[in-house]
């Protein structure tokens, strides 16, 4: 869907901190991870239009009071207001990051009933979401007014700064700030404490993302009670007690999408599902969910033969994987991505990328509060995470009600067209908007 012809500039002005970044705060060094990643994560959040005081919906009212929350934001999330220095600093100077409004010349249930993902893209502030900013900015933001009255909030901040635990907390208490401008938050930067810095300059901005040009994202919805039955269904195969919701959903997920290039591809290629984990928890000691930065590492499971791939063994490494990161802190400290990092360099490819095995990817979001994301017109309609960042990926989120899945998929054209309609994956989700 093209989307550019649907969107005018109303205004675009520049926001800083409300208050002065602190002299001992000025320079952030940056950790290896942050060193390695060199993308934005975008989310944007829809809310329809409200039936209060209409006045508090104008547009200059809504961008006033959105701007002036943000400014307090950024006084607590001050490395976003910065500018990064030779690949290793962010030199926390409050230039401030651009905020855009602007018309969105269609109703918003045009877009949300969309089947990809991609017309999503009105809401952010750039045309590849995914892409860092430019010219070392480390965030960019865009509140969008829809001809029908409802609103989006969305930006896209620099991976480089924090993963995707950080960036969700940083829109959840922009939201906060916006009803209550005394509340006071608590993220912590790590910097480089948890994840040293590398002097190798052959590691810096090796983790890119792909351009969306050949693959397409799509929503499906796992209803808790569907979810419930995979839970029970995968637990009495695997003998896994009380898998979790990302296990079980990731799985079947991954089993479908491998069906779909089985298809296409005329024969079985071997696979690795690699899930991102976030590692605030399984620090030593443990990390509160304030801890900003690049806290995330991962752990793999392997397909070499079509007969692996069986969702309750698929569950059962999963669990077997995520045990060994939970009980051996050193491996929390070697990291998979940095481990990564490292090897391509030495075996001369990028990250993720071997002719032999076809990587799939999948990022839980279940512990987030993105659903309770409130600028004070209520909880959103739909959150967004744009197409990309790389093909063959899965985010998983909370679901609206609660319980169950919202998942995003990213897969090739040719993958998508037979993955969408496989029996096995409908029998749990449905495909939203659901035609």
């Amino acid at each position: 869907m093209a989307t550019s012809s649907l969107v005018s500039l109303i205004s675009k002005k520049i926001i800083k901190p409300s208050i002065q970044t602190p002299l001992p705060l000025r320079s952030h060094k940056l950790s290896f991870l942050d060193q390695v990643f060199d993308m934005s994560i975008p989310f944007a959040f829809f809310y329809p239009k409200t039936d209060g005081d209409k006045s508090s919906d104008e547009p200059s009212h809504v961008s006033q009071l959105l701007e002036n929350s943000l400014s307090k934001a950024l006084s607590y999330y001050y490395p976003y207001a910065g500018k990064i220095k030779d690949d290793c600093i962010v030199d926390c100077n409050d230039v401030g990051v651009e905020v855009s409004n602007v018309r969105v010349h269609c109703p918003m249930s045009e877009i949300l009933k969309h089947p990809y993902i991609d017309a999503e893209n009105v809401a952010f502030p750039q045309p590849l979401p995914w892409n860092h900013p430019n010219e070392g900015n480390l965030a960019v933001a865009q509140v969008s007014y829809f001809d029908c009255g409802g609103i989006a909030v969305g930006g896209c901040l620099s991976h480089k700064i924090g993963d995707a635990c950080t960036i969700s907390n940083f829109f959840y208490n922009w939201g906060i700030l916006s009803r209550d401008k005394s509340v006071m938050p608590s993220p912590h930067f790590v910097g480089e404490s948890i994840y040293p810095q590398s002097n190798d300059p052959s590691v810096v901005s090796t983790i890119k993302p792909e351009e969306p040009t050949k693959y397409l994202g799509k929503r499906f919805v796992f209803p808790a009670a569907k979810v419930n039955a995979l839970k029970a269904k995968f637990s009495f195969d695997s003998g896994v007690q009380n898998p979790t919701r990302t296990e079980v959903v990731s799985t079947l997920i991954y089993k479908c999408a491998l069906a779909a290039r089985t298809r296409n591809f005329g024969s079985f290629k071997q696979s690795s599902l690699f899930q991102v984990s976030y590692m605030r928890e399984r620090h030593n000691p443990p990390l509160s969910q304030d801890a900003s930065g690049n806290i995330v590492s991962g752990f793999s499971v392997d397909t070499t033969n079509e007969r692996d791939v069986n969702c309750p063994r698929l569950v059962s490494e999963l669990r077997n994987e995520k045990k060994k990161l939970d009980q051996d802190k050193a491996r929390a400290i070697e990291n998979a991505f940095i481990s990564e990092v490292v090897d391509s360099i030495e075996k001369g490819r990028s990250p993720f990328n071997n002719d032999m095995l076809d990587y799939y990817f999948c990022l839980s979001l279940n512990a987030f509060p993105l659903y309770k994301t409130d600028f004070g017109w209520g909880k959103p309609t739909r959150v967004s995470l744009a197409t990309g960042p790389f093909n063959r990926w899965f985010h998983l989120m909370d679901n609206q009600s609660g319980g169950g899945i919202e998942a995003i998929i990213m897969l090739g054209e040719l993958d998508m067209s037979v993955f969408e309609t496989d029996p096995a994956l409908l029998e749990f989700a449905t495909p939203i908007p659901n035609h």
